[in-house]
């Protein structure tokens, strides 16, 4: 069945009528307080006596302190407050027996007693008494050499040593305690920072990694020994360098991530580019398909885009002139040249073209403009400018010409 949470109690029975309160001893009191009640008798005999044979009632006032004294107890653990260890009680009961608790004087923890009929102060590093619960973490300062841990020091599980170190420094841990601890080292100075049980042979090195990196130690009573997970055979978060047949799951596809891609992942990106690509032979593209702009003058196989054929054009466009002295280079190479020059009397008069050929120049056609006339034209082999063409005639006259070349 499912109980109910009964009415706590806040306070002891009678706590505003305290002056008709008894306190309750342990001793008997017969023949101390005629009808006087006690642990030991509780209510005595006499309480229980008819009046006319001499009986005596129970006394009210010690009804009252037996119930305060019980509902105290119950208002203090209805509070949810533990028990210290005392002095007192100890002695009453003979010592403390083996699985008690008692809150830490500091009242962050709890002590557990290993030890039957316990007597000692675990507040004051009484045997038998160790750490059970403990809330935080004991802050150690050194500069080097041995330092012992208490009890109190080893019962929080966070251990946090600072300070310059000035020489190599070891953390000694109480014999006899089983436990694990986290321990940050964040002293500074070239010199290590060890950890070893009290008469044990084993110690664990704790490097100077600082809070972000502990070392993780526990005790089985006699060595320290280091409870961090080995990372033998494993690889590094940096750059490792894996071996066998690795794995790795498969992103969703179109991942565009730093996530590893799988063959998996790779293969099928790579179907699904060959899918949307033009076959090698006679191609139907669609869209706006693009390709390189080939070099001003190519003759080949490669693709002629707009690009090529627009300067190209252009190329064809302005490859003349038309002025009275003119040109024209045309398109398979061969280069015309025209224009009007004067010729005075006599002789033989050296002319050049308004602009040079490429190469050379095949032929000068003479068109006279007068009667009398022109005898010979001459070329000059390979020229192109300079004296280009040479005339004779003994007249004064205008010639036009067209010269062609390439």
């Amino acid at each position: 069945m499912s109980l109910t949470l009964p009415t706590l109690i806040t306070e002891g029975f009678g706590t505003g009528d305290a002056g008709k309160t008894n306190p309750i001893p342990v001793a008997s009191q017969i023949g101390i307080k005629d009808g006087a009640a006690s642990f030991t008798d509780g209510f005595p005999p006499l309480t229980r006596t008819a009046l006319g044979a001499g009986g005596i009632p129970p006394d009210g006032e010690d009804m009252q302190g037996i119930l305060y004294m019980i509902t105290a107890l119950q208002a203090w653990m209805c509070s949810g407050q533990p028990f210290p260890w005392s002095n007192a009680q100890s002695t009453a009961i003979g010592g403390y027996g083996v699985g008690a608790t008692v809150i830490n004087a500091a009242g962050d923890g709890y002590w557990l007693n290993t030890t039957a009929n316990n007597t000692t102060n675990p507040d004051a590093g009484g045997a038998g008494w160790v750490p059970a619960f403990n809330y935080g973490a004991t802050a150690v300062t050194t500069t080097g050499g041995t330092v012992t841990l208490t009890l109190t020091q080893i019962a929080k599980n966070v251990i946090s040593v600072a300070g310059a170190l000035t020489s190599n420094a070891t953390l000694v841990f109480p014999a006899s305690i089983d436990g694990d601890w986290i321990v940050a080292n964040n002293t500074t100075g070239a010199f290590t920072l060890v950890g070893k049980v009290a008469g044990g042979t084993n110690s664990v090195s704790i490097p100077q990694a600082g809070p972000n990196a502990p070392t993780i130690v526990y005790s089985n009573g006699t060595d320290l020994l280091n409870a961090n997970v080995s990372t033998a055979g494993l690889a590094p978060i940096a750059s490792p360098a894996l071996t066998g047949v690795p794995t790795a799951p498969n992103a969703p596809s179109n991942s565009n991530t730093t996530q590893i891609a799988t063959t998996a992942f790779s293969q099928a990106a790579i179907a699904a580019a060959i899918a949307g690509l033009a076959p090698l032979a006679s191609p139907t593209l669609s869209g706006s398909p693009t390709a390189p702009t080939a070099a001003p003058g190519s003759n080949n196989a490669l693709l002629a885009n707009t690009a090529f054929v627009h300067a190209a054009l252009a190329a064809l466009t302005n490859s003349q002139s038309l002025i009275g002295n003119g040109w024209a280079n045309l398109a398979g190479g061969l280069q015309l040249r025209w224009g009007s020059v004067a010729h005075t009397v006599g002789g033989v008069q050296a002319h050049t073209f308004g602009t040079a050929f490429s190469n050379a120049c095949f032929v000068v056609i003479p068109v006279v403009a007068s009667s009398t006339g022109v005898e010979f034209f001459t070329v000059v082999a390979g020229t192109t400018t300079a004296s280009g063409w040479q005339q004779y005639s003994n007249n004064t006259t205008t010639v036009n010409y067209i010269a062609v070349g390439f």
